[in-house]
């Protein structure tokens, strides 16, 4: 009897090792998926955190998923050139923190845990645009090599620019009398000089119009602007707003929507 108490006692101390934390620390690994995303492609950053426990021959450590939900901690992201930005992370599930990054830049950024002294290298890729739907073509370019695809939509001849980030860019022209499309499948226009145009855009977040660029450097900015209240025509989650352009003179025009997305229309005539 009395040696299966000893040996009970044993198994306690044995249990109360395997429990003690090591200096009551706390251990924390990164990780980042896509592992290489792209410029401004929604990113997620992964905390997870032990607990440290001393093992039964006294030993460190064992790591124990741990997760102390109002442990402040502090995840940053650190640009090429040196710039630091602060990541949110909050508690997901069991011993995971959470938070969404966009990288703003491309080249090799820094993700890292300075309380814990851990850090990660993330790769970030040149902005990867949002691929046109079916039924449209190549995305506008540059010098409208080519210009913005163009196709029906809900019942209307609908744009579809360029964005990048995941976004989804939309626009609608209401052609003044006189002026015409000029193709069938992309934005190509005649009779547009020199008249103003209503464009209603539609995008998957809120980017204003803020100018349009003309082919020789000239800005143009919309004459109006106006907010629309209620879903968009093209049927995507975000916001959408008219504005007013006129166009001086013929060319490739690129309407600039936010820092995110372009729409380049070519107007001949």
């Amino acid at each position: 009897m009395r040696r299966l108490t000893a040996l009970g006692t044993v198994a306690i101390v044995v249990g109360l090792a395997l429990a003690v934390p090591a200096g009551g620390a706390l251990e924390a690994r990164l990780s980042v998926a896509p592992r290489r995303p792209a410029v401004l492609e929604p990113t997620q950053v992964v905390v997870r955190t032990y607990a440290p426990l001393i093992r039964a021959d006294g030993s460190c450590c064992r790591l124990e998923p741990h997760a102390p939900r109002s442990y402040p901690l502090r995840v940053e992201a650190v640009s090429p050139a040196g710039k630091t930005s602060r990541i949110r992370v909050r508690w997901a599930r069991g011993n995971e923190f959470r938070g969404v990054f966009r990288f703003p830049s491309p080249g090799r950024w820094q993700v890292q845990l300075p309380q814990f002294r851990r850090a990660i290298s993330v790769r970030v890729r040149a902005p990867v645009p949002t691929p046109a739907p079916t039924g449209f073509g190549s995305l506008g370019q540059p010098a409208c090599a080519p210009p913005s695809p163009a196709g029906p939509r809900h019942g209307f001849r609908t744009i579809f620019g360029t964005a990048i980030g995941g976004e989804q860019l939309w626009a609608l022209p209401f052609l003044s009398r006189g002026a015409t499309w000029a193709s069938g499948d992309s934005a190509v226009f005649d009779g547009l000089v020199g008249k103003e145009v209503k464009i209603v855009f539609a995008m998957t977040s809120v980017r204003t119009p803020f100018h349009a660029v003309g082919p020789g450097g000239t800005t143009v900015e919309p004459v109006w602007r106006q907010g629309h209240v209620g879903p968009t025509w093209v049927g995507i989650p975000g916001h959408q707003w008219g504005a007013g352009f006129v166009f001086p003179e013929p060319g490739c025009w690129r309407i600039r929507v936010g820092a995110r997305g372009d729409v380049w229309m070519s107007i001949r005539s």
